[in-house]
């Protein structure tokens, strides 16, 4: 991009997932324009689901180092530990780069790293309250294995929402792409709301701030629903390593099982851990040119509250619409107002953007949402509807607030 009154997002159709590449210009020391990067998550959902397929992160990768025209990535940000959000980076380094000299790391040359504070490998230790919160989450997701476990040996269907959930939540997923994430930059962060931004990024013409989530994490739990007591427990030295349940004698076979999910509180419980993970979003705000640019990641309504509370939100120019649309992602109308106020008083256009894939998890993306923020915005951008998976969509922005999307189909 040379024309250095604009700025550029490139929203990315990985499916189910989020993945931005955002570019704009700026001045060295010498006078001299260069053009800046900052890369923003990059996952899907597992392959096995709807809304996963990891063939299409090659050519996604191949296209942030088509734009970084071999000079560093200036600023890599991990919103949340999902796997919808972190494992493209780490899949494309294993199978698409591991025959090459250069390894992908060397290859994006990554000069900074903003990961949220949750994800540093000390954290618990330092916060206890949140590590028996991740100890209890822990117990309940490797309840949730065994079941399923025990769903599958049976021969049963599994529950496409607890399966999804379990998947995109799994640690033996996650913390390996976490890992690798972790020693992604030479200058790896771990933010809160409270982390000072200042010298943890290379940028002279642009502002960032860190509207969420806050350092401690434990606040973002909530209450486990209890699992019945005729769920036969696991014995360790017992043959049958598996819970049994059978359905009574006339009662359909599908609809039991489909009953007893609900009833056992899985699905409760997968979406609490679910929701304690979104909530831990970095949500960043960019700030260039008058503009405010925000990306939520997948921030739920108790952030939202908290930012809130806390006078962090403020009107935007774009809004990447938070968790993929879903209805839980995006605040009430007098949230809403704080962030996209039905009065734009400042003329400058407003976007909005979701990313997101139909028929992965019921009602998400939620059609009234996305009524409610379309209704906002001069443009909303369905990246979905808009390139084919693999491809993208870029929307400029110049100093005086002015929009345009170019949809591009690479494959």
């Amino acid at each position: 991009m040379s024309d250095e009154h604009r700025l550029r997002i490139r929203a990315y159709n990985v499916q189910f997932g989020d993945a931005f590449l955002v570019s704009f210009s700026e001045k060295d020391q010498d006078g001299k324009a260069l053009t800046r990067n900052i890369l923003i998550d990059v996952g899907n959902l597992p392959k096995t689901k709807k809304g996963g397929c990891d063939k299409l992160f090659k050519p996604i990768v191949d296209d942030v180092l088509r734009e970084l025209k071999e000079s560093p990535l200036d600023l890599y940000v991990m919103t949340h530990e999902h796997l919808d959000h972190v494992q493209g980076l780490p899949y494309a380094e294993e199978k698409c780069f591991k025959l090459k000299v250069e390894n992908l790391k060397e290859k994006l040359d990554t000069q900074y790293a903003w990961l949220t504070a949750s994800s540093k490998d000390d954290y618990y230790e330092k916060h206890p309250d949140a590590q028996k919160k991740r100890r209890m989450t822990l117990e309940i997701l490797n309840e949730i294995r065994v079941y399923l476990n025990a769903s599958l040996k049976a021969g049963r269907t599994l529950d496409p929402v607890i399966e999804s959930l379990w998947l995109n939540n799994n640690p033996m997923n996650t913390d390996s792409c976490v890992q690798y994430l972790r020693g992604l930059a030479k200058h790896p962060c771990y933010v809160s709301r409270s982390f000072d931004v200042n010298g943890n990024h290379p940028f002279k013409e642009i502002d960032l701030e860190i509207w969420a989530p806050e350092e401690d994490t434990a606040e973002y739990y909530r209450q486990v629903v209890p699992v019945p007591m005729y769920l036969e427990k696991v014995k360790p030295n017992s043959k049958n390593v598996y819970p049994t349940l059978e359905p009574p004698p006339g009662v359909d076979v599908g609809s039991f099982y489909n009953l007893v999910n609900y009833r056992q509180g899985y699905i409760d419980n997968m979406l609490m851990i679910d929701r304690a993970a979104n909530n831990t979003s970095v949500v960043l705000c960019l700030k260039w040119r008058g503009l405010r640019l925000l990306f939520p990641g997948d921030a739920e309504q108790l952030s939202w509250i908290k930012m809130v509370d806390e006078g962090a939100v403020k009107p935007v120019q774009f809004l990447k619409v938070s968790h993929h649309g879903s209805s839980n992602g995006t605040p009430g109308s007098d949230m809403l107002d704080l962030i996209l106020p039905k009065v734009n008083e400042d003329g400058k256009k407003r976007c909005a953007l979701v990313s997101t894939w139909q028929n992965v998890y019921p009602n998400v993306p939620d059609d009234d949402v996305l009524t409610t923020i379309r209704e906002r915005c001069d443009e909303f951008v369905e990246v979905y509807k808009m390139a084919q998976p693999g491809s993208y969509v870029d929307i400029e922005f110049n100093d005086e607030g002015w929009v345009e999307t170019k949809k591009v189909n690479m494959n």
